[in-house]
């Protein structure tokens, strides 16, 4: 499973960081790193809505606080 999240000024400065460092806890402790993997890229066009995460192709977005619930419903949920 392919989950880009967006680095670019505006995500980062919404936390960006934030969310990479707890999806790689949360992908480390739930044994999927063979099964996960996080991308970072540039820009996905959604500034206005918070931090931009994409699973495979499908585009969320988030907030740090969001983080963990996000991964249990849309990535645990999904492999």
């Amino acid at each position: 499973m392919k989950v880009t999240i967006c680095i670019g000024s505006a995500c980062h400065l919404k936390g960006s960081r934030e969310i990479i460092e707890k999806l790689q806890q949360l992908v480390a402790q739930n044994g999927l790193s063979g099964k996960v993997d996080l991308n970072g890229s540039f820009c996905s066009g959604n500034c206005d809505h918070g931090v931009c995460v994409t699973v495979e192709d499908q585009l969320f977005s988030l907030k740090p606080e969001d983080t963990e619930e996000f991964f249990n419903n849309e990535i645990l949920g999904r492999v």
